[in-house]
């Protein structure tokens, strides 16, 4: 069940997706959500989100990922959205004429296209928010977070010590996921009983849950601020970067490439 969370698994390759760096990555990702927020302030325009969808697919083709592991990881949430979309197509007000009618609760031509592009938004945002973290190492996303962010330390903003955090994070994601998993098992293999009886039963078999996950957790903190001070780890200086040398040609075509596509696509007048 948690492996359809996977933000944090990072996949080894060599795909031009891997070898991309980490700020390029992130800036594309930065420039489509202002796309697509630009995109939502003009009405009835499809273009965007077809430009948005066809940047996906060919975002997942440069992966060299396959297709049946990226859709393992998206389905729960393809689901939670489209289930979510109804509530939004029955109570969104819209002009026109409805197109169907639910009691006090119509469904207009308006409201089924804002669902609709509520569904396509999210999942793409999000399997672009998956490709960058299954292309990407957490250190080297890591740096390139740090590089872009780097002219707020003038701000005096303590950009080093949010870099750490944002690491530490990325790597507990999969491994509490895990241990969530374990957990789990454990407490089945005793008796325990998640999908059965009463939803106060349900939720007292969960809430016994909570103490050994936060147990957990608190002890691999402690275990990794141990480790870090055994290691004299120190925020202070400027920290050396591993991956992310200078951008190549193949990072500016690729920001050049989705520039282009995203301003066209807003252009285009369907």
């Amino acid at each position: 069940m948690f492996e359809q969370f996977a933000l944090g698994v990072y996949i080894a390759g060599d795909s031009l997706l891997h070898r991309l760096r980490a700020r390029t990555k992130l800036l594309a990702l930065l420039w489509l959500i202002g796309v697509v927020t630009a995109a939502g302030q003009r009405s009835w325009r499809a273009a965007p989100y077809l430009g948005l969808v066809a940047l996906v697919c060919a975002a997942a083709g440069l992966s060299g990922i396959a297709p049946g592991l990226l859709w393992r990881r998206v389905r729960l949430l393809a689901l939670l959205a489209l289930v979510g979309m109804v509530p939004v197509v029955l109570l969104a007000e819209g002009d026109g004429p409805p197109l169907y009618a639910l009691g006090p609760l119509l469904v207009t031509a308006e409201s089924v296209w804002l669902g609709a592009r509520l569904v396509v938004v999210f999942l793409s945002l999000y399997l672009l928010a998956l490709l960058l973290t299954m292309t990407t190492s957490p250190v080297a996303l890591i740096e390139g977070l740090t590089l872009l962010l780097g002219p707020l330390r003038r701000l005096r903003l303590p950009v080093d010590e949010f870099a750490l955090m944002a690491l530490l994070a990325l790597r507990f994601i999969p491994t509490i996921g895990e241990e969530i998993e374990l957990l789990v098992k454990a407490q089945l293999s005793r008796g325990a009983d998640f999908s059965h009886g009463t939803p106060r039963e349900r939720m007292d078999s969960l809430a016994a849950l909570l103490v050994p996950i936060f147990q957990s957790v608190w002890r691999r903190a402690a275990a990794l601020a141990a480790a870090l001070d055994a290691r004299g780890y120190t925020l202070d200086g400027r920290q050396t970067l591993l991956y992310e040398t200078p951008l190549g040609a193949a990072d500016y075509l690729t920001l050049a490439a989705v520039a282009l596509v995203t301003i066209a696509a807003l252009l285009i007048p369907f």
